[in-house]
C-alpha cells in the first residue's frame, strides 16, 4: 500500500484554497492536513502539522510565498510546489532556485475548465515532489551565492561558421536551476551551440532564455522555425513545438506541430535525434535532472552515431528519472554530478576540434 502524503494548502484566495482542498481529497493517497492565507500563517502551520508537500502561493499579504520559503526550507523538510502566475516567470524561477521542487501556473480567475485542470496538475505535482529526497530541496550553490544575479559580460558570437559541435541539452524537474548553475560554469568561447528542451508551461521559456543569457555569457533565444544555429549561442525550445536540427551548408532549426511525446511538447528525443543524423560524432548529448523517460530513446541515438553522452548523477538530480532511464537504455557514456557536467562538455568538444 502506498503512503498517505500530508498537503498544507497555501494561498489567500479562499476560492483557490476550497477547490484544491476538495479536488486532492478525492485521491486516496492525499490527507490535506490544513490550509493557510499567508506567508505567516505557512511557517507557523508547517512546523505545527508537519506536511510532506505544500503548495505555496506567490503573491500573498503580510509575507509572500518568495519571503516565506527560505524559512520553510530551514524550518521543515517538507516539499514545496508553488503556485505561480504566468505573468511573473521570473519569481517562479527565483522560487526554484530557492528550494522549490515545482510549479504550476494558476489560472486566470473564474475560469472554471482551468481550475479543474489546475487540480489535475497539482495532484501529479504533488506525488512527484513527494518522491523527492528532502536533502535536494535545498537551494543550490548558484542560489545561494547570487546565481545569475551577477551577469556574465556578454560574448559576442562569431558567426564565423567555426561552429564544429552541437551541446544538446534536455531537462523537467528540478531543470531550470540546474541548468543556471551548469551555464554558469560553460567556457562562452568554446567553438559550439547548445540548443536545449526543458519542460515548461507556456510563457515561461523566453524568461528562462533571458536568465541563462544572464548567467552565462552566451546568448540564449527562445528559438523560431528556421532560425540558423551559430556557435557561441543557445537555443531554448518554445512551448507547444518539438524543435528539431536542419543539416545543411548552415544548420538550422525547426519547430515541428507533431503530437506530444511522453506527455509533453517540446520533447528531448526529437531534439537528440535530429541532432544524431546532423552532427554525427560531433553532437554531445546531456540528460539533466528530471521525471520520466524524455531523452533515452535520443541520447542513445547520438551514441550509436559516435558522439558523446552525458547524463546527470542520482545524487545531484531532484528527480533522478530521465537520467536513470537513459543509463538503463544504455545511452550513457558518462554519469556525472552536475558541477562536473560542464568539464564533460568542454572535454568533449576540446576533442572534437583538435581530432
Amino acid at each position: 500500500m502506498l503512503p498517505t502524503i500530508k498537503v498544507l494548502i497555501v494561498d489567500d484566495s479562499a476560492l483557490i484554497r476550497q477547490m484544491l482542498s476538495r479536488a486532492l481529497s478525492v485521491d486516496p493517497r492525499i490527507e490535506i492536513v490544513g490550509t493557510a492565507k499567508t506567508g505567516v500563517e505557512a511557517i507557523e502551520r508547517a512546523m505545527e502539522l508537519s506536511p510532506d508537500v505544500i503548495t505555496l502561493d506567490i503573491e500573498m499579504p503580510e509575507l509572500t510565498g518568495l519571503e516565506a520559503l527560505p524559512v520553510l526550507m530551514r524550518s521543515t523538510p517538507a516539499r514545496v510546489v508553488m503556485l505561480s502566475s504566468v505573468d511573473d516567470p521570473d519569481t517562479t524561477y527565483q522560487a526554484l532556485s530557492s528550494g522549490a521542487s515545482d510549479f504550476v501556473v494558476k489560472p486566470r480567475q473564474g475560469v472554471a475548465t482551468s481550475l479543474t485542470e489546475l487540480s489535475e496538475l497539482m495532484l501529479k505535482k504533488i506525488k512527484t515532489a513527494y518522491r523527492i529526497d528532502p536533502a535536494r530541496r535545498l537551494p543550490s550553490n548558484a542560489a545561494r551565492e547570487g546565481g545569475p544575479s551577477t551577469a556574465k559580460p556578454a560574448i559576442k558570437p562569431s558567426g564565423s561558421g567555426r561552429m564544429r559541435n552541437l551541446v544538446a541539452i534536455a531537462a523537467s524537474t528540478g531543470g531550470p536551476p540546474a541548468l543556471e548553475r551548469l551555464f554558469c560554469d560553460i567556457d562562452a568561447g568554446l567553438p559550439c551551440a547548445y540548443v536545449v528542451v526543458q519542460h515548461l508551461p507556456a510563457g515561461f521559456s523566453a524568461s528562462l532564455a533571458a536568465r541563462l543569457t544572464k548567467a552565462s555569457g552566451l546568448e540564449f533565444a527562445e528559438a523560431e522555425d528556421g532560425m540558423p544555429i551559430t556557435a557561441g549561442r543557445g537555443y531554448l525550445a518554445p512551448y507547444g513545438s518539438h524543435m528539431v536540427v536542419e543539416g545543411g551548408a548552415l544548420p538550422r532549426l525547426r519547430l515541428v506541430d507533431g503530437p506530444p511525446l511522453h506527455g509533453v511538447r517540446p520533447a528531448a528525443d526529437p531534439l537528440f535525434e535530429s541532432v544524431a543524423r546532423t552532427f554525427g560524432e560531433n553532437a554531445v548529448g546531456v540528460v539533466l535532472t528530471g521525471m520520466g523517460s524524455d531523452g533515452a530513446l535520443g541520447l542513445k541515438a547520438i551514441k550509436q552515431h559516435g558522439g558523446v553522452t552525458i547524463a546527470q548523477d542520482e545524487a545531484t538530480s531532484v528527480v533522478w528519472g530521465m537520467p536513470k532511464a537513459a543509463l538503463k537504455a544504455g545511452a550513457v557514456s558518462k554519469v556525472a554530478p552536475l558541477d562536473k557536467i560542464p568539464a564533460e562538455i568542454r572535454r568533449s568538444v576540446r576533442q572534437g576540434v583538435s581530432a
